[in-house]
Parts: C-alpha cells; sequence; structure tokens
C-alpha cells in the first residue's frame, strides 16, 4: 500500500516513526516505503526531517508550512478561508507545498496516517478519496472521546461530508495507541496497539530529534512538570507550588511547559530547559522512583503509556480547580483509567488540600527509601 504520514508535532514523529520502523502499515510492493509530511510549526522540524531523510525509512520527506486560521483577522475571513481550502484542497496543498505542488499532487495514496484531523488531512483525504483513513496516537487526546469533534465544529465537519459526496473522510478507521488496555476513545471501533520501544528503535529515535550522550541527570526526588499559567488562578496556582516547594528545593528539578511565561515562580528551583524530549529522556533514568507533581500534563502520563513505568503522581486539579465541563469529566475519567492500570495506584496522590500536599511531598522526600 502507498501509505502516508502527517506529523505537526515531535510526538507525532515519534509515533510515525515506530510505526514506519516496525512495518505497521504492510506495502504491497517490495522496497516501497511511505511518504511522511512534517508541518514546520515547531522548533527544529527543518532540521528533523533532513535527519528523517538519512534513516531511509521513507521514501519521500515534505517539509510544509502549514497554514493557520487563527491569524485570520476576523471570524468572516477565517470561514470563507476554511471554506473555500475545503471546496479546493488542492489549491491549499500548492500553497503549502510551494514548488513541490505538481510532483507531490501526482501521487495517489491508499493509506493516510494522521494524529490530529487537521484542515490540510481533510484536504489530503478529499484529494484521495478512496484511501484508508488511520489515526496514530497522539498522546492523552487520543484515549477519552473524539478528539476530532473536540476540535472541529458540527458545521464544518457537515459541510466536508457534502463536499466529498457523502463520505466521512473524518472518520478513521482504527486508532493506534501505545496503551490498548486504556484507551476509551470514541474516534473509532478498532483500537490496535502501538510495539513498544525496542533498543534498535530507540537508537534511531534519538538519532532523528538530534539527542547527544548528555542527558540531565534528574538526581532530585521530585520532578514538577509545570503548566501554562495562562489565567488568574493558573497563575496563582504557580506561585502557590512553588511557595510550598521552596523548602524542599533541593529535592526538585522543574521541567517548564514550553509555552510557559512566567519566569520568577521558579527561580528558587533548578529547571530543566527541555532541551531533551521527555518521552526519549525517560528512556535514560529510573523514573518509577520519582515523585511527579502537575496541575494534569500528559507528561505524567508518559511514562506508563510508553514505557510501562510507574512514577508517584501527584495532581493538584483539586487546588487549582479546572474549568467544569466534559473537557475535566474525560480528564478525570483518564486519571481512574491510569489508577486501575497502576500496580499501586495508592502511588497516585490527588491532595485536597494544601496542608496534605506539604504531607505528602515530605513524606515522599524523607522516606523514599522505605515506600518504594
Amino acid at each position: 500500500m502507498k501509505c502516508l504520514y502527517y506529523c505537526t508535532t515531535p510526538f507525532q514523529l515519534l509515533t510515525a516513526l515506530n510505526m514506519q520502523f516496525n512495518h505497521i502499515i504492510p506495502s504491497e510492493a517490495e522496497n516501497e516505503k511511505a511518504d511522511i509530511i512534517v508541518a514546520n510549526i515547531f522548533k527544529n522540524a527543518e532540521d528533523i526531517s533532513r535527519r528523517i531523510k538519512n534513516t531511509k525509512l521513507f521514501n519521500n520527506v515534505y517539509l510544509i508550512n502549514e497554514e493557520d486560521h487563527k491569524n485570520h483577522s476576523n471570524g468572516f475571513s477565517k470561514a470563507f478561508a476554511i471554506a473555500r481550502n475545503t471546496m479546493f484542497p488542492g489549491r491549499l496543498l500548492k500553497q503549502q507545498f510551494n514548488c513541490k505542488s505538481i510532483d507531490f499532487l501526482k501521487q495517489k495514496y491508499n493509506v493516510i496516517v494522521s494524529s490530529v484531523f487537521s484542515h490540510t488531512v481533510a484536504a489530503l483525504l478529499t484529494l484521495n478519496r478512496n484511501a484508508e483513513y488511520i489515526m496514530m496516537d497522539d498522546g492523552m487526546a487520543s484515549y477519552f472521546g473524539n478528539w476530532t469533534k473536540r476540535i472541529r465544529s458540527p458545521g464544518y465537519l457537515k459541510f466536508l461530508k457534502l463536499r466529498n459526496l457523502g463520505k466521512e473522510v473524518d472518520s478513521p478507521s482504527s486508532l493506534y495507541v501505545m496503551r490498548r488496555d486504556m484507551c476509551n476513545s470514541e474516534l473509532s471501533d478498532t483500537i490496535l496497539q502501538l510495539p513498544e520501544f525496542s533498543s534498535e528503535f530507540l537508537k534511531v529515535a534519538f538519532s532523528v530529534f538530534g539527542m547527544s550522550d548528555v542527558f540531565p541527570n534528574y538526581n532530585q526526588k521530585v520532578i514538577w512538570l509545570t503548566h501554562v499559567s495562562n489565567s488568574e488562578k493558573k497563575r496563582e496556582g504557580t506561585y502557590e507550588i512553588a511557595r510550598a516547594l521552596t523548602k524542599y528545593s533541593n529535592d526538585v528539578v522543574v521541567r517548564k511547559h514550553p509555552r510557559e511565561k512566567l519566569e520568577d515562580a521558579y527561580s528558587n528551583f533548578e529547571c530543566d530547559n527541555g532541551a531533551v524530549m521527555w518521552e526519549l529522556l525517560l528512556s535514560k533514568f529510573p523514573i518509577k522512583k520519582k515523585l511527579i507533581i502537575t496541575l494534569g500534563s500528559t507528561g505524567a502520563f508518559t511514562p506508563k503509556f510508553l514505557y510501562n513505568d510507574e512514577p508517584w503522581l501527584l495532581f493538584t486539579y483539586k487546588l487549582i480547580p479546572l474549568p467544569n465541563g466534559s473537557q475535566l469529566d474525560d480528564f478525570l475519567s483518564i486519571v481512574e483509567q491510569l489508577k486501575k492500570a497502576y500496580t499501586h495506584p495508592e502511588h497516585i496522590l490527588e491532595p485536597e488540600t494544601w496542608d496534605e500536599f506539604d504531607s505528602f511531598v515530605k513524606t515522599f522526600i524523607s522516606e523514599t527509601e522505605d515506600i518504594l
């Protein structure tokens, strides 16, 4: 089968590499390789694309400039652009592929794989209407509800179905995830298991993402995975966590969210600048002997999802309330699934007061060797 992967984040690339390395999508012709599209919207995307080419896992590696409809000046211009791109998908792809467009548009694919149903993916599926659509792991978002319907409006999906003569191109035939036993996704009735990361695959992954042999040592017992302090309550929560952890600062390392703007809240702690991809860093040290503190970062779930490791977890969402609604309900559902999957569910902590928070941290630091 002629297969095309579409990726917009490093984690999606990691998943696509895992699938291609392990020949998850079979080829009809001998030596036929899949193509991959990398959206140039994250740091070092160009360098990573070049290194993907060097692996020779893929036939073609395309680096494109994905259109961001958020940049439109008003709602009308955004709606018009989306409608135009839906009706004329070739126009959108030509714009994104620049001089490569003519050769690319001649390609026909039997399978298209992505983690997110973007407007570009919709265009690809419209131009390859007979292609099978498969979705792949995108972290926590892939494990509950319907990821596509959370980010795409009902009106848009109805318009897209009409454009495709009644075919629901947004509905994948299957979803591949790292932890099938924990997946409650409504994206597809067919949930399939991805291979675990082998040592051979990790060598390829480290090469692709340009990881050196020098890694943060994470000698501290506590890892604080921060959130984005983009509201008053979240900012207050960040400072409160910082105040509560200051007395334990020698035992705490902070890994800041890439979009976090606050600086002074973390001045008393050693900070990891995130140069090494978290998903790969976890393969280099014994995370199960750590306590991860977070509001609700996907990174807290990653050890279990990718490596079946079970660090202690302390969630602060009862101290820093998340907005009520279906997304909170879905998140709480995933936490419950995680507890069921943990060998020691009592290692997942949810303090309801700051005194309880302090007690949990103090006990863990002082008695780590006894309680592990």
